[in-house]
């Protein structure tokens, strides 16, 4: 499990720290540019505090990423530029390849545009539910997923949805993070060597694992798994991806990554 710390009297992820350091660092790149930044207090960074102040995003505790310690408000100053896209624009053109996720689905200036959140691990979970066409589930698996990776979460199922957590923070896909155990998630377990619903000591075990490193790419390759006549799951991570076909899978390769396989009786 993450350790939120604190920030400039904010609660932040560790990684949501260093980037928010990075996009300093090229902040400065450009003269005279400045970037200010503020998140969310403690005592505002649990549900309760949601309840008190849900944020510009108004959002309840279950649907909100301030208590993940991922949402963080941005701005930038810019001598000589009045124009309030001009700034909103240079600010995306820095953050947004930093992997901050603006509220806002385009840099219009208005209500809700200094909001940000770090997507750090769990963008490929919001990448994957989409690519499978049930884009309406990412975000209310994106918060629960940030918040149960930093213990916040107070809503139901917590166990499960924590193993769910951490099986897509090791890169094996299981769908919604909704707290749901069924077959994919179950053969996603199996893929580890284990039987069954872990325990919370198991799931803490799993939070200590780390995902496989994603090497420098090598261009594009591509190949095909075939098992005829047995049932089979498969699960990719890192820079693997698996697309099912009709006897089996085929494998895209962009670079490193580990592809698991469990085929039944």
């Amino acid at each position: 499990m993450s350790q939120l710390v604190s920030q400039r009297g904010t609660l932040l992820t560790p990684d949501t720290a260093e980037a928010l350091q990075r996009l300093e660092l090229e902040g400065a790149k450009t003269p005279g540019l400045k970037i200010r930044y503020g998140g969310v207090s403690a005592p505002l960074c649990t549900w309760a505090g949601v309840e008190v102040d849900p944020g510009p995003t108004g959002l309840p505790s279950h649907l909100s990423m301030r208590p993940s310690g991922r949402e963080v408000y941005l701005s930038v100053e810019l001598p000589g530029t009045e124009d309030p896209l001009a700034r909103l624009s240079a600010l995306w053109g820095i953050a947004v390849p930093l992997g901050f996720m603006p509220w806002n689905r385009y840099p219009v200036p208005g209500p809700g545009d200094d909001v940000f959140h770090f997507m750090g691990p769990w963008a490929s979970l919001v990448d994957f539910l989409h690519g499978e066409g049930r884009g309406e589930h990412s975000w209310p698996s994106l918060c629960s997923a940030a918040q149960c990776d930093v213990g916040t979460w107070e809503g139901p199922k917590e166990t499960e949805r924590r193993l769910q957590t951490q099986l897509h923070r090791l890169g094996i896909h299981c769908g919604p993070v909704d707290g749901e155990i069924g077959e994919v998630t179950l053969t996603a377990v199996r893929s580890l060597g284990m039987s069954g619903l872990p325990s919370s000591d198991a799931i803490d075990a799993l939070s200590q694992l780390k995902p496989p490193e994603a090497l420098s790419e090598n261009g594009e390759q591509t190949g095909f798994f075939v098992f005829e006549g047995r049932p089979l799951e498969g699960f990719s991570s890192g820079k693997l991806h698996l697309s099912r076909t009709r006897t089996g899978y085929s494998v895209t390769a962009r670079g490193s990554g580990r592809v698991v396989f469990v085929v039944g009786e």
